[in-house]
């Protein structure tokens, strides 16, 4: 082969391959601006969303939810406009997705998903500031003031995202909206009735991405306002149900496990996620995703000058800091205060984990309440005892500690009158252990927890002392 002829070859080749490529690499991207748009029911006023694409040039709406007749794309400025039905028929969504496609040359081709209902509307804002609101409204627009802290102080922040959440896709939505916290919380798949339930935390970030504050949603069909849900104890309405719990019952597994509810270091504002299975078998959490669903772990940290401080706990969430003996087994280092959780009587502390119009219970509300006799009995104990006072019961659950010297979950059982530490032993969750918002008086390194047994007929123990760094569960009383 001559030199002219292997050139050609060589020309002929090389276009054949830009060609080839060409085709079969062009490739188109498309993506809205916002993930979803809600409309109230009154709302008949269009909502218009723009697109960014990448060698897409042509665009049509390829699904809508049944009765979403009005959806309309306009290529040149790059935007959908949705306009809500004014009624909706039988079999028409009131929710669903809009596909945007896009086709390009070279055989490019791209989608978006935005999703559109009209939707249940609640402003957290409208409440007092907190660091705990209960979401228990299904297919609904939640909105969360994330502009300021709940003592008023204000917040740079520029973007919000999902710290944990106990069920993927608890949160579904997130975004940013005139300083507020835009998200959406649907039904459970199960059971369209019901709300999908669990526990969150949301955060807000500053334009570096350093966390300023975060909130716990705690998804529930439970409401804390209706009486029937209260208990009244020494002169304090308590919450039936521990906080960040989903159920109050032991009828099943599911039931005990619902019950349980979340943890918390006493002191601090955010909690920790209960236990992964209902009998303690190993010490383990249960699974946590970000808002990418993906899998995240709370890690234990030892207390120190750099970790055992406010604002490492504000900054780390997720980290349980563990307690040593240089700390007092406190998870903060120095500068111990009692002030961080407070009684009823006083302001309700920055660092309160209760909803807005509720506050830890004071160790007085739990005086004097006994196990009800037949609670007692095996056939009906099942990891929780009822305690009851002057007529008036609530099931408080068995649900241990995460232990202080390392965040795990563990538990106690009694051989002939002595306690035995369990963790896969014997996984028998049998006693009840619960934060107050009160400290010791004569040892102040210890903060006052509520103590009971399966087993024991006496009133519980309100004023017992326990290291500061362990995890327990909280109940809270209306902030009166």
């Amino acid at each position: 082969m001559d030199m002219k002829r292997f050139a050609g070859w060589i020309c002929a080749m090389a276009a054949a391959l830009f060609i080839s490529c060409g085709d079969d690499d062009v490739t188109g991207s498309l993506a809205f601006d916002q993930s979803a748009v809600f409309f109230a029911e009154e709302d008949t006023a269009p909502v218009t969303v723009h697109f960014t694409a990448s060698n897409l040039n042509t665009y049509s709406i390829s699904s809508k939810p049944t009765g979403w007749d009005n959806v309309a794309v306009d290529a040149a400025s790059q935007t959908v406009t949705v306009t809500p039905p004014s009624s909706f028929d039988n079999g028409e969504a009131k929710t669903g997705s809009v596909i945007l496609s896009g086709t390009g040359g070279g055989g490019a081709t791209g989608s978006a998903t935005l999703f559109v209902g009209v939707v249940n509307r609640k402003d957290f804002s409208t409440e007092t500031p907190a660091n705990s609101y209960v979401a228990n409204t299904k297919e609904t627009n939640y909105l969360l003031d994330v502009g300021r802290r709940s003592d008023g102080t204000s917040l740079a922040t520029a973007s919000v995202g999902v710290i944990w959440q106990s069920t993927s896709s608890l949160i579904q939505y997130l975004t940013l909206q005139n300083g507020k916290a835009s998200f959406y919380i649907g039904a459970n798949s199960d059971d369209s009735d019901k709300i999908k339930s669990g526990n969150a935390l949301i955060g807000a970030y500053d334009a570096a991405g350093t966390l300023l504050w975060s909130w716990h949603i705690w998804v529930t069909d439970y409401d804390p306002a209706k009486a029937e849900n209260q208990r009244l104890f020494n002169g304090y309405t308590m919450m039936d149900r521990n906080l960040g719990a989903w159920g109050s019952g032991n009828e099943s597994i599911d039931e005990i496990f619902a019950s349980y509810g979340l943890y918390y270091q006493w002191g601090r504002k955010d909690p920790f996620i209960g236990p992964s299975t209902y009998y303690f078998g190993s010490g383990s959490a249960a699974t946590m995703y970000n808002g990418n669903n993906s899998s995240v772990t709370a890690t234990p940290v030892a207390s120190d000058a750099g970790t055992g401080t406010l604002e490492y706990a504000r900054l780390n969430p997720l980290t349980f800091i563990t307690g040593v003996e240089e700390s007092a087994y406190d998870w903060l280092w120095s500068g111990h205060s009692d002030n961080l959780w407070t009684a009823p009587g006083t302001t309700k502390s920055l660092y309160d984990p209760c909803p807005a119009g509720w506050r830890v219970a004071p160790a007085a509300a739990f005086v004097g309440l006994t196990p009800e006799a037949e609670s007692l009995e095996w056939a009906n104990t099942k990891y929780s005892v009822t305690l009851a006072k002057e007529g008036v019961s609530s099931l408080f659950m068995g649900a241990g500690r995460r232990t202080y010297h390392d965040g795990k979950f563990q538990n106690l059982y009694f051989t002939d009158a002595q306690p035995k530490s369990t963790r896969a032993d014997e996984a028998q969750p049998w006693i009840g252990l619960y934060w107050t918002a009160g400290v010791q008086t004569d040892d102040p390194q210890l903060a006052t927890a509520v103590y009971f047994h399966y087993g024991d007929t006496n009133p519980v123990d309100a004023d017992y002392g326990l290291r500061r760094a362990g995890g327990l569960p909280v109940r809270c009383v209306k902030d009166e």
